[in-house]
């Protein structure tokens, strides 16, 4: 029979140990650690887990299950967490997929597993009636859904009230001894979890040399796979500054691949950066009108007191917004293209066949010192060539850029005077602060045209395009000092 008790509070802290049980060994007696012990009701909650038939999860190491009352979760690792439906797909009844699309890539899903988890609780209880500890007796049973044959898993955890009370200690030397004693002749010894097989993508080629100019890149290349894979869902979701994060590291992996060519096959790193750049193009729209939307009381504190009322304010901040969510959507839905998955499934491929290219056994430090100093060249001469416009800017701030991430990506590699990252930096953003406030100006001046055929007042926006033409103007004059003494 149920417990007739309170339902323990489960308001514990994380549980402050747990014990893998090999068998069906039973919990010790806890009856004399405790004022009172209530044992109750075994609980069984049935998952279903979901995977493609290349089984890509798994092999990325992420668990998406499905519970009984239709709620889903994934586990990169460190647990389930809940997940909800997708943005641009609110159906519950689907498997949500922006969180795991980076890797399934259009992929269908299916159930390919079936998993009961029965949880036994027992609560430990002090003289004063508060629960001083509970303990889970957990078992997993997990098999194909087609099939009865099960595998199952087995543990103990204990959680206290977060004192660390004589009665969370003594039940924690009790359950260590017990989970630790020899099994009895009469155990049945519980048989490991089942693991989901993935299915290899492809043969790994052998790996470059350590040491050679091959190996830097791929190390490089690997650690900006994985910036990648984190942020490409949170892009998906919509989460504050995931676009400027997405569109940072597209810019690294294509600066990586063109300062650094040679290591790698060229033909194939190209191909790479031309698909990398054209899903830089939708980030940089998105990422500009993300700019413009939170820029818009910076602009109107610019303007002169009075030049823009609050009308004119809300109804220009919502075409900022209206501009901000329609770029926004279009970079999501370019990240559910086929041209994005055939992206990602290049940067896999380069990282797995590691095509040599014409230096890929020079020496690592040689190699990134030559190619560093080429990338300095190439940021001088463009310095150097006197010219001031827009448009040399724009090319200088991406040379500047391109030399920073060289810069970052060398690591130890080699002493590179990374003192200067720090005026690198200055560059870029000074350049760009320059940059975003010509493209405000631009902007408030293209959307004064659909004002005005509304019949609305467009005296407010080109009072914020004469601000932001000021700043420009500023911005150019602290550039060119920068430069001078870059």
């Amino acid at each position: 029979m149920p417990s007739q008790q309170p339902a323990p509070d489960t308001a514990r802290t994380d549980p402050r140990r747990s014990w893998r049980i090999p068998d069906d060994r039973r919990l010790p007696a806890l009856e004399p650690l405790a004022s009172a012990v209530e044992r109750h009701e075994p609980v069984t909650l049935r998952e279903t887990v979901w995977d493609s038939d290349e089984r890509v999860l798994a092999a990325e190491g992420v668990t998406l299950t499905r519970a009984q009352d239709g709620s889903w979760s994934l586990d990169h690792g460190d647990g389930p967490e809940p997940v909800g439906a997708d943005l641009d797909r609110p159906d519950r009844e689907q498997p949500p997929r922006d969180g795991i699309e980076v890797f399934l890539r259009g992929r269908a899903v299916a159930t390919v597993r079936v998993r009961d988890t029965t949880t036994t609780l027992v609560t430990l209880r002090g003289k004063d009636g508060r629960v001083r500890a509970e303990i889970a007796d957990v078992r997993v049973d997990e098999g194909d859904p087609d099939t009865s044959v099960l595998r199952s898993a087995r543990w103990w955890a204990l959680s206290d009230d977060g004192r660390d009370g004589t009665t969370a200690r003594a039940a924690e030397r009790a359950l260590d001894d017990a989970a630790t004693e020899p099994p009895s002749t009469s155990a049945v010894a519980v048989p490991p979890a089942p693991v989901l097989a993935p299915e290899r993508r492809g043969i790994r080629a052998k790996r470059p040399r350590s040491g050679t100019a091959a190996a830097f890149v791929l190390r490089v290349l690997e650690s900006l796979r994985a910036d990648l894979v984190a942020v490409d869902p949170r892009v998906r979701a919509d989460d504050h500054e995931s676009v400027h994060d997405f569109r940072k590291v597209v810019r690294r992996l294509r600066s990586v691949l063109a300062a650094y060519r040679g290591a790698l096959d060229r033909e194939a790193t190209e191909a790479l950066r031309a698909a990398l750049a054209e899903a830089g193009r939708v980030a940089g729209v998105a990422r500009d009108a993300e700019v413009l939307h939170g820029g818009l009381f910076r602009s109107a504190a610019r303007a002169p007191d009075g030049f823009v009322d609050a009308p004119t304010l809300d109804r220009i901040g919502a075409q900022a917004a209206a501009l901000r969510s329609a770029a926004a959507a279009e970079l999501r839905q370019a990240l559910r293209s086929d041209d994005w998955f055939r992206t990602l499934d290049a940067v896999d491929q380069l990282l797995l066949r590691a095509p040599a290219g014409p230096h890929a056994d020079d020496d690592a430090a040689a190699f990134v010192a030559k190619r560093i100093d080429r990338e300095r060249s190439r940021v001088r001469e463009l310095v150097d060539g006197g010219a001031a416009g827009l448009d040399v800017l724009h090319e200088i701030r991406k040379a500047a850029r391109r030399l920073r991430y060289a810069l970052q990506a060398a690591g130890d590699v080699a002493d590179l005077g990374k003192r200067r990252l720090g005026r690198l930096r200055r560059v870029q953003e000074t350049l760009g602060d320059a940059l975003d406030a010509a493209h405000a100006a631009e902007a408030y001046r293209q959307l004064s045209g659909p004002a005005a055929r509304d019949g609305a007042d467009t005296f407010g926006y080109g009072a914020l395009a004469t601000a932001e033409h000021a700043v420009l103007e500023r911005g150019l004059r602290r550039s060119r000092k920068v430069l001078a003494r870059l």
